[in-house]
This record gives C-alpha cells, sequence and structure tokens, in this order.
C-alpha cells in the first residue's frame, strides 16, 4: 500500500492493491469467487470495493473484467520483479561466486551444479544493461515503473535460504503444515487434495 502513491503518481500508470478469493473446482481450476480492490485513505488506512461476476448487465460485466484485469497486472509484475528476476536470477549469484570461489573444478558439488551456473552471470549482467537499468524494460513496462528495483529489494530482505526447500516452502505459502512433511508432498505430485481439514484438532 506505501507505493500505490507513488506508482499512481505516474501519469502512465494507474493500479490497485488487489486480493481474490478462489474456489478450486473439481476439474482441478480455480474459478475468481471475488475481488477486492484498494486504494490508500489519505486519513489513514485503505479505500476498498469488493466486486463479484456479474450474472447479467453490460456494466457490470465490464465492471467484473476490469476487476480481474488489475489482479493480472499486479500478478504479472510480482512474477517478474520477484518470482523470475528476484528468485530465479539475482538471489543465486551468490552461490555462482562462491561455488567458484572456494570449490575445485574436481569436487562433486562443483561438477554438479556448473551446468546450471555456466551461463547465469552472463545473463544477469546482460539484464542489468537492458531490462533492470534505470529507464529500461522493466521499468517501462512493470506497474511499479521506476520503483520497480525498490520494490524487488525489499521482497529480498524476506528471502531466507532454508525456506525454499520442500515442504518449508510449502509451510511458509500455507499449503501444508509442520506435522504433515513428505506424505503430503506426493499428495500434491498425486493431484490428491493437500488442504488440511480445519476442524482437525491434528492440524496446526
Amino acid at each position: 500500500m506505501p507505493y500505490l502513491n507513488w506508482i499512481n503518481g505516474n501519469p502512465s500508470t494507474k493500479t490497485y492493491a488487489t486480493r481474490t478469493l478462489l474456489f478450486l473446482k473439481d476439474n482441478g481450476t480455480l474459478m475468481p469467487l471475488a475481488i477486492e480492490l484498494s486504494l490508500p485513505d489519505p486519513a489513514g488506512g485503505k479505500v476498498s470495493e469488493v466486486y463479484t461476476p456479474a450474472e447479467q448487465g453490460v456494466k457490470g460485466y465490464s465492471i467484473w473484467q476490469l476487476a480481474k484485469a488489475y489482479v493480472a497486472v499486479n500478478d504479472s509484475g510480482y512474477h517478474q520483479l520477484i518470482s523470475h528476476w528476484l528468485n530465479t536470477h539475482a538471489v543465486i549469484e551468490p552461490f555462482v561466486i562462491a561455488t567458484n570461489r572456494q570449490l575445485s573444478v574436481l569436487h562433486p558439488i562443483y561438477k554438479l551444479l556448473h551446468p546450471h551456473f555456466r551461463d547465469t552471470m552472463h545473463v544477469n549482467a546482460l539484464g542489468r544493461q537492458i531490462l533492470t537499468n534505470a529507464g529500461g524494460m522493466i521499468e517501462n513496462t512493470v506497474f511499479p515503473g521506476k520503483y520497480s528495483m525498490e520494490m524487488s529489494a525489499i521482497a529480498y530482505k524476506n528471502w531466507v535460504f532454508p525456506e525454499q526447500a520442500l515442504p518449508a516452502d510449502l509451510i511458509k505459502r500455507r499449503w501444508s503444515f509442520r506435522n504433515r512433511g513428505l506424505e503430503e508432498i506426493g499428495q500434491l505430485q498425486t493431484g490428491e487434495d493437500p488442504l488440511p481439514d480445519s476442524n482437525d484438532p491434528k492440524q496446526g
């Protein structure tokens, strides 16, 4: 929310903070049931409106489609800045540097990692020249604009290495609980419902 006033201060950019309620259908797809669009309240807090799918009427249908578009914009921005750039490209650089500085080329761990690290630094260097640089492609296409890298840096403060592996990653995203472990991961792979019964006293 603190960034919304800055982002919306750009004449070419307007967005909302979004929150979406999704329903998991029997065929495995997700159906949006409600979308909340929020803006900062000048008096403090936020101003929000909740939208649901319109059963009839051109106006209601158009507003619902617009609400979904704002969700898609935010999701795309998060994917590009956090999931892709930060969590895929940027965070791996210290591991590439440490591997090349500290491990012999004959070390089995080096041999295991080298094919994955081979072009990482080169690709990231090119990305910093044309994608994530000031005035580059990211700032001109992703909704945070000139605040893109700043928001990515803030997200990095919450990046913790042990939380990237399973089942810790699932636990952090509330797809699992600490007492459920590997059996539940297998359920995810086979398409079984991994979500716990909220009335089960053994969950937690």
